[in-house]
């Protein structure tokens, strides 16, 4: 595929080809989309009084854009027809000068009967069997790297290129890189000098030839396909097709009262579907997701593999074309209630208002939906109780802290008019929270629905919630 070149000012970004495939399904790895321009366009947005310019990247979600010669060092998803998973996933990473390198992953696997919400196996990929799921060793509630595996690369000679290769199972896994580590470097022992950092050859859909418009992420995704003949579960609504849509990284003036951390800027990333019309006679729907505490507005798109099960649900006709709306706070410990507060305060009074402003959104609160997971989910519960009626559905998944206070009679009222959709991994560590709200729900007599599935703290598991959210309660008639 022929490289494509915009020029922004004086920015030249070069949008390249990334992941390879071989064996029988020649099918990209991760995010393999048709390319398109990447495009600067500067928005005037004046909002209280307060004129301010809104910066925003119209990107592929695509693998790839690396530069240079690293787009040959891209993941390569091979398929092996041997056990135990019928795939290896081959990562490589060149460095001439690197002394080290390290590949960490979203791969520590266990079976049901042997996992807690306090421990589980960490079974290596080499190790999994039928049945096993994606869970951090033991059941970690730190970030990303906190909790997986860390292996040790080999350099091929002395080329400067450092491999490894390994069987997974089928899905989105998120992966990275650590450099010329300290050897005592290893699960939940991370040094601030060694970070996590993404795949040059496999960046996110926000960095294009090493410039980022948005929040950094430091992981990149690769996606492996299932082989039925080794009872591998089928995840292909997680992976690239087509036609896709388009992500942008949006900068919008704020300005909430009371939160000096809060005020002038803040992110959002925005998903418009294929073949949006910012002129169709029918406003689209609009979801918004909240991502957990120390996330940011690429997580949802990222962390989360969101572009593709978007694209995957609106191409075989589950969910009908509709605007996805990614938040980002501004603070990390939102899940204490005086942030909440102003959290929700930002989202109705300032994101929405831009949102309606600049997208073909309905502003019906009946055809939009808000969801978050983990302080996020905190977040659902929040507007669920304080603001019920600015929103027709909610999901809460993997809440964090426990309900505050029983649910009203008027409270139980109007949540038995929305849609609601509560939901987290039984081996969760904070899976008795989410029963405590199911219990407080059950108890005022809302009939909310609920999906608790084998799964950890874990992306896994919210792919999956947002999955269904979208395709069984939001904009579906509400079960009074």
């Amino acid at each position: 595929m022929p490289n494509v070149s915009i020029s922004i000012g004086p920015i030249r970004i070069t949008i390249r080809a990334a992941i390879s495939v071989s064996g029988d399904q020649q099918r990209p790895a991760r995010r393999p989309r048709a390319l398109r321009l990447a495009a600067a366009v500067c928005v005037l947005v004046a909002m209280a009084a307060v004129v301010a310019t809104a910066v925003v990247l119209a990107s592929v979600v695509g693998g790839g854009g690396g530069g240079g010669r690293e787009a040959a060092f891209s993941p390569a998803v091979q398929r092996t027809g041997r056990g135990p998973t019928g795939y290896v996933v081959t990562f490589r990473y060149r460095d001439p000068t690197a002394t080290s390198v390290q590949l960490t992953g979203e791969w520590y696997f266990s079976s049901p009967a042997h996992t807690s919400p306090t421990t589980s196996q960490g079974l290596l990929p080499q190790q999994w069997k039928p049945g096993d799921f994606v869970i951090g060793y033991p059941n970690s509630t730190g970030q990303m790297s906190d909790g997986w595996p860390v292996v040790n690369m080999k350099e091929e000679g002395t080329s400067g290129v450092w491999s490894y290769t390994i069987p997974l199972p089928s899905g989105e896994f998120n992966y990275g890189f650590l450099l010329n580590c300290p050897s005592a470097v290893g699960p939940n022992s991370f040094a601030t000098s060694c970070p996590e950092r993404s795949d040059p050859s496999n960046p996110p859909w926000n960095d294009r030839g090493g410039i980022t418009v948005g929040s950094v992420e430091p992981v990149s995704q690769v996606y492996v396909p299932s082989d039925r003949r080794f009872h591998t579960t089928d995840y292909s609504w997680e992976a690239p097709t087509h036609p896709q849509g388009v992500l942008r990284d949006v900068t919008y003036p704020q300005n909430v009262g009371g939160s000096p951390e809060l005020q002038g800027f803040n992110k959002a990333a925005i998903y418009t579907p294929p073949g949006y019309d910012r002129s169709r006679s029918t406003p689209y729907p609009t979801v918004y997701l909240a991502a957990g505490g120390d996330g940011n507005e690429l997580d949802w798109s990222t962390l989360a593999d969101g572009g593709n099960i978007l694209d995957n649900l609106i191409d075989k006709h589950r969910v009908k074309p509709l605007v996805v709306v990614m938040t980002a706070y501004g603070v990390q410990d939102y899940c204490q209630e005086d942030d909440q507060i102003a959290y929700d305060h930002n989202l109705l009074s300032t994101v929405i208002p831009y949102v309606q402003s600049h997208y073909d959104v309905a502003s019906e609160p009946t055809q939009r939906a808000f969801a978050g997971l983990g302080c996020g989910g905190d977040l659902a519960a929040s507007l669920l109780a304080g603001h019920t009626h600015d929103f027709g559905y909610f999901g809460m998944f993997s809440p964090a802290l426990p309900p505050t206070a029983a649910v009203s009679h008027a409270q139980a009222k109007a949540i038995n008019g929305v849609g609601t959709l509560l939901g987290g991994g039984k081996q969760d560590p904070y899976h008795s929270v989410a029963l405590q709200y199911l219990a407080s729900f059950q108890h005022a007599g809302d009939n909310v629905s609920t999906e608790f599935m084998n799964g950890g703290l874990s992306w896994d598991v919210w792919r999956t919630l947002l999955r269904d959210f979208l395709t069984h309660v939001a904009f579906k008639p509400v079960r009074g």
